[in-house]
């Protein structure tokens, strides 16, 4: 099935520097204020936006046609159903389309219909585009759940959000150089950015149902370019705790909600599996758990203490081999 298409300002759109695309299944609720805070970023000029609706049965796309006539927007709008894929074939799709409908945009920024772009968004990841070719902005929860469902979310990912701060870390410290790494791919499409050739080089978004994002990313990586992370480019999400994408951050929220969370971020690793990558290289097999990252967690904080304290990469390198990391 062809996507309907409707463009809003056909000039703005065909001349435009950089496009924001924007997956939206049955955003009805959320992407008025998505675009309003889009709208209201002083980096929007020369910027044009792609909302690709796909599988909805409420008013996402009317209200994107009303935003994009209120605001005067540069805006490109199609509607599918498509049988398969999900969120990554809805991004596959829109970028394809933003690539055709602005020939002449070389920055491609992505977020999500749920989230609201903080002011200098646009801004800071064409900036960051501008000596990288990828970056990956900084996502932070919209406070749109009652005060004490909050706190409990935040309660019940404790252990994994400390596992992850200090797995960043210590991927940092370890890396050839640390100034630059990214840590860990811990890449979202609420908030991404990546070039024209560099997205066409590695073959773009592929059709996946979810992690898509991080997908391209390790894509982009392994082809031998350096992603960087842009934590002044900051996208709100919501903390809802039903999504669209399966084992996406709702799914996250609802479990952490139960009192019974157990998955983890499959960004995570054992510690064992950290040093086993630096000897191995590689994603070696493995299983990993909430109890075994809790056992985990003060082993890879005295390592991360350790290397904090040495004065380099060889210094590090040396750390690693006394504790029996490498080979």
């Amino acid at each position: 099935m062809k996507p309907v298409c409707e463009v809003f300002g056909h000039d703005a759109v065909a001349t435009a520097g950089a496009v924001v695309v924007i997956p939206a299944c049955n955003e009805a609720e959320r992407i008025g204020a998505c675009l309003d805070a889009l709208a209201a970023q002083e980096g929007r000029r020369d910027c044009a936006f792609h909302v690709c609706v796909n599988n909805t049965e409420d008013d996402t796309a009317a209200i994107v046609r009303d935003r994009a006539r209120q605001h005067g927007l540069a805006l490109m709008l199609s509607e599918i159903w498509l049988p398969r894929g999900g969120v990554g074939r809805a991004r596959r799709l829109g970028h394809l389309l933003a690539m055709r409908f602005s020939p002449q945009a070389t920055a491609f920024l992505s977020t999500d219909a749920d989230c609201q772009a903080e002011p200098g968004w646009i801004g800071a990841m064409r900036a960051a585009l501008e000596t990288h070719p990828a970056v990956l902005g900084r996502i932070e929860g919209l406070d749109d759940l009652p005060p004490e469902m909050l706190e409990k979310v935040r309660r019940g990912g404790q252990i994994e959000d400390d596992y992850m701060r200090l797995s960043m870390e210590f991927a940092r410290l370890v890396s050839e150089d640390e100034t630059t790494s990214i840590g860990l791919n811990t890449a979202g499409g609420a908030n991404l950015g990546i070039r024209r050739a560099v997205y066409r080089a590695v073959g773009g978004f592929r059709a996946l149902p979810s992690r898509e994002d991080r997908d391209l990313i390790d894509r982009v990586m392994a082809a031998g370019y350096r992603p960087a992370r842009a934590e002044e480019a900051v996208v709100r999400a919501s903390m809802r705790p039903e999504g669209r994408a399966p084992s996406g951050m709702a799914d996250k929220i609802a479990e952490r909600l139960t009192g019974a969370a157990t998955s983890l971020d499959t960004a995570l690793v054992p510690i064992s599996a950290m040093l086993a990558r630096l000897s191995r290289g590689g994603r070696q097999p493995f299983e990993f758990s909430l109890s075994r990252a809790a056992e985990d967690l003060p082993i890879l904080a005295a390592h991360v203490e350790q290397l904090r304290h040495k004065s380099g990469p060889d210094e590090r390198h040396r750390y690693l081999q006394s504790v029996g990391s490498l080979d």
